[in-house]
């Protein structure tokens, strides 16, 4: 995106050729441009981080044909873009790329080190305020957000578009653009892979479609994963290859951060565009970061949720490795998928069970034992890219584990030393099935015992409705 804007304020027209901006701009006027990027480097010292600035300015330098001497960050910043307004006779434009990610590495190393990583950008930042005269543009780009007065202080006349309707689908591909311009590519991917194009179009949606940033606007795909489908002629969980969320989610293990909870949130904007921090609670570091979006907004709320089968999948696959050190040769997730979607109760359940098994519990007491299982069943059918939904409300009370597929609705109870038929006995004296009434599919109830002595499934029982 930054690089499309410089391009257009560098007035490169013949880019744009065959492009609506084409004809909509008249003037295509040629202005100085600083882009600078925070990214591409580990940041555990100021040391590192002025080094970085200082390699970013002299680039920028070498670009405009600005000689400068070699001084601290700030006034070299201050006075490249004074010089560069005086050699064009043109305002500047500045882009800055992932300014949050010297934060982002500091964060947990120490508070002194982070407070003084963001005393220095705070410094840095601070020559866009005293240059306001001499700007054009500027545009600012990161994972998460952070505070104006703790960051770019005084810098009031800062525009935040990360919930503004109008720029929902600034960065993805909406559902119309994928008709309009992706129609022979879909038909290509179909016929490769055997399918017909609406199958494929279907796919393609559950895969990387989802995404929302604002209270009212349509879905978009991730841009990245989609063009890499199609040239792959594959789906797969491209963005989380680029980079896992390991460290997120051992971070959020850290803070004993209840994973059974992470889908359908409700917060307001508030909470969804606070600084982020696990302590406080991750909501706002998990959508910043793109592992949920909004699904809803209704009277000031926003209700959060995965956007599609690529994150979700992705991020309990990781929980998954985290929590149950299983190999990728004794589990497999799409043949747990199949078992589910074919109603091969036993067969799924001798998947799970094999998770289950490599799960160390021996210094937990049954309340957290019991949450662990949980969450470690819910984590291994997530990885399947199953719709799966834990902690149930029903009118009686609360459904351990529910599970959707095309066919079938699966109900699961589990017990701690107890017995499956306990477990199935409980799903019948609160009537759990109730909940699902209207639903045409099948209701399969399932009962399930784990074992502390045995750390595993110890039995289960199931009846069909």
């Amino acid at each position: 995106m930054l690089s499309t804007l410089r391009a257009y304020f560098e007035g490169k027209k013949e880019l744009f050729d065959g492009l609506a901006i084409s004809h909509l701009e008249q003037d295509w006027e040629h202005y100085p441009v600083i882009q600078l990027s925070m990214g591409g480097k580990n940041f555990r010292d100021l040391t590192a981080l002025e080094n970085h600035l200082n390699n970013n300015l002299k680039s920028n330098e070498a670009i405009l044909g600005v000689i400068q001497d070699g001084e601290d960050s700030d006034t070299r910043f201050f006075n490249l873009i004074r010089n560069a307004v005086a050699k064009y006779g043109r305002n500047v434009v500045i882009l800055i790329d992932e300014y949050d990610k010297p934060m982002l590495d500091t964060r947990h190393i120490n508070n002194e080190l982070h407070d003084g990583i963001k005393r220095l950008l705070r410094g840095f930042y601070g020559c866009i305020k005293e240059s306001a005269e001499f700007i054009r543009f500027v545009m600012i780009t990161g994972v998460t957000k952070f505070s104006h007065v703790n960051i770019f202080s005084g810098l009031n006349n800062l525009k935040d578009i990360s919930l503004l309707p109008e720029y929902n689908a600034l960065c993805g591909i909406s559902e119309s653009e994928m008709a309009e311009y992706f129609s022979e590519d879909m038909e290509f991917f179909a016929e490769r892979n055997n399918i017909t194009p609406e199958e494929a179009s279907a796919e393609f949606k559950l895969h990387y479609d989802g995404y929302r940033f604002a209270s009212v606007g349509e879905n978009i795909y991730n841009p990245f994963s989609t063009i890499l489908a199609f040239s792959n002629m594959a789906f797969g969980n491209y963005w989380f290859a680029s980079g896992t969320s390991m460290h997120l989610v051992e971070e959020l293990k850290r803070n004993n951060y209840n994973f059974s909870k992470i889908g359908k949130i409700r917060v307001t904007a508030d909470e969804l565009m606070r600084e982020p921090s696990v302590e406080d609670g991750p909501t706002a570091l998990l959508y910043q970061a793109g592992y949920l979006t909004i699904k809803d907004y209704v009277s000031g709320f926003y209700t959060l949720d995965f956007p599609n089968k690529e994150v979700q999948s992705g991020f309990y696959n990781d929980l998954v490795r985290l929590l149950v050190p299983v190999s990728s040769t004794e589990f497999s997730g799409p043949l747990l998928a199949l078992y589910a979607r074919e109603c091969n109760v036993d067969a799924m359940m001798e998947m799970l069970q094999l998770g289950l098994s490599r799960f160390n519990n021996m210094e937990m007491q049954k309340p957290e034992l019991e949450y662990h299982v949980k969450v470690i069943l819910k984590a291994l059918l997530m990885a399947a890219a199953l719709d799966v939904e834990g902690e149930v409300q029903s009118p009686a009370g609360r459904i351990d584990m529910v599970l959707k597929t095309s066919t079938h609705i699966y109900l699961f109870e589990f017990k701690i030393n107890g017995s499956p038929q306990k477990a199935l006995a409980q799903i019948d004296a609160n009537d759990y099935p109730f909940r699902f009434h209207g639903d045409p599919r099948p209701i399969i109830k399932i009962g399930a015992n784990y074992s502390t002595r045995y750390r595993r499934l110890t039995g289960w029982t199931t009846l069909s409705i």
